[in-house]
Order: structure tokens, then C-alpha cells, then sequence
């Protein structure tokens, strides 16, 4: 009798086992998800560290260019916007492992991203900047005299591939190059002197000379410097509705006035 009471506990034990199990599996599923409204939620990652593109602000809520633009698109879309923050590096990670359903991080298109992910059409084209303490003695009349300096660069960024391309070419040391991931930390160095520049974005080496006293020494446009959003490869028909709402964007001049909002001076 004893026997087959245990037996049958454990029985119960393993029913209640399972069905946490898969309760857990089912809430491990975060994509495409009713909202409160009834809206369908689209989980979109950031790395939002990049003022003014992606950012959180004195309210601890996600802000800037990207935000703006991203809720507009998931209002378009009629789609509840929920914005996860994660390294940009992991971005594309996340995204393939359907963690997120897509990427709006100020990513540029190029070959290597082509392999794992879908691109859109790009929503601004924007250059370069060199950002340097105006305090130093550095001399950089064209992008290529960063090389002659320690410079920092954000990881899995355009500016880290151009950066990676010329130690490849011996250019330049790869010591000489400082890979972070984090923006802040990279623009705070330059302002302390652990590095000599930080190249990025220019809206975001504009954004961060001006809060941390720094200046930018120069600024030009690499090629593959447009940003897009980023999609799951294969969402062919995601990718055709976004790029005609993001024409309607630029269209409608929905696009200026978040130009005017965050990149103006």
C-alpha cells in the first residue's frame, strides 16, 4: 500500500513538474504577443547608449532619434512598440535566436550583416565624426591620421570593421585600437585621456562634445554608413511593408521633424 501511495505522489509530482514546464516554455516566447489593447507587440532591441539615436533619459525611459522614429513605424504597422536593451554587438545574436523581432540601433547595412539578418531601405544617411579632447595636440586633417594615435572604436560597429580592415593592411597596430562596448565609456576615456579619439557617428560625437566638453576634429562619410532597420533573414515581406512606410516617412516629412528634433543644433 505504501508502495503505491509514493508511486502515485510521484506521479502528481511529475504532472505538476510538466505542466510548469511547458507554462515557462510557452512565457520563454516573446515575440508576437498581444498587448493590453489587443495590439500585437513587436520587440524591437536597441543598444541604447548612442545620444542622440538611442538613449534613456532623466525619466529612465528609452528616448531619442531611433525611439521617435521606431514608435512611429509601430504605430504605422498598428503594433504595440516594445523596445529591449541589449550590447550592440549582441544585437544581431538576439535577433536570430528570436529573442527580438527586429533591430533599430542606428545598424548600417554591409556583406557580413547581409549573411545573418535583412536590411530595409536606409532612414538617414548621416557621417563620421572624430571626437577628440581639445586639451591634446593631435593633428587630423583627414580620417586616415586617427591611425597615427590610440583611438576607440564601439564594437560590431562600421567605424570597428574600417578600424579592423587596417590593422588587416598593417596600417595600424591593432593595440592602437580601443574596442568598446559602450559608447559612454569610449567618449569618457577620450575626455580623461586614456585614448587619444573616438570615432562615431557624427550626430552622437556632436551630442557628446557638447555634454562632456570635447570637439570634433574632423568628420566624413564612410561607405556603409546609412542606417537601416534590421529584420530576421527571410522576412521578405516584413521588410517590403516597412521600407514603403519609411518612404511614407520621408515623404510626408515626418522624417524632418525628427531630424529637427535630434540632429539639429
Amino acid at each position: 500500500m505504501m508502495k503505491k501511495t509514493v508511486k502515485n505522489i510521484s506521479y502528481v509530482l511529475l504532472a505538476v513538474f510538466l505542466m510548469f514546464t511547458l507554462v515557462g516554455c510557452g512565457q520563454s516566447q516573446q515575440s508576437n504577443q498581444p498587448a493590453d489593447d489587443g495590439k500585437e507587440v513587436w520587440i524591437v532591441g536597441t543598444s541604447p547608449d548612442y545620444e542622440p539615436f538611442e538613449f534613456v533619459n532623466e525619466q529612465g525611459e528609452y528616448d531619442g532619434f531611433d525611439m521617435d522614429l521606431i514608435k512611429e513605424v509601430g504605430k504605422r504597422l498598428g503594433m504595440e512598440v516594445k523596445i529591449e536593451a541589449l550590447e550592440f554587438e549582441s544585437l544581431i545574436a538576439s535577433l536570430k535566436q528570436g529573442k527580438i523581432d527586429a533591430i533599430i540601433s542606428c545598424m548600417a547595412r554591409d556583406p557580413e550583416r547581409e549573411k545573418e539578418a535583412d536590411f530595409t531601405i536606409p532612414y538617414l544617411l548621416i557621417k563620421d565624426g572624430v571626437l577628440v579632447n581639445p586639451e591634446s595636440e593631435l593633428e587630423i586633417n583627414e580620417l586616415d591620421d586617427v591611425l597615427k594615435y590610440e583611438f576607440a572604436v564601439q564594437t560590431g560597429t562600421t567605424m570597428d570593421k574600417w578600424a579592423t580592415i587596417k590593422a588587416e593592411e598593417n596600417l595600424v597596430k591593432d593595440s592602437q585600437i580601443k574596442r568598446y562596448t559602450d559608447a559612454n565609456a569610449a567618449a569618457l576615456d577620450v575626455k580623461n585621456g586614456r585614448v587619444d579619439a573616438f570615432l562615431v557617428d557624427l550626430p552622437v560625437a556632436e551630442s557628446k562634445a557638447k555634454e562632456l566638453g570635447l570637439k570634433v576634429a574632423f568628420s566624413c562619410a564612410l561607405d556603409e554608413g546609412a542606417p537601416c532597420i534590421v529584420l530576421r533573414k527571410g522576412s521578405d515581406e516584413m521588410v517590403e511593408k516597412l521600407n514603403g512606410i519609411i518612404e511614407d516617412i520621408i515623404e510626408d516629412g515626418t522624417l524632418k521633424t525628427l531630424e529637427d528634433k535630434w540632429l539639429e543644433d
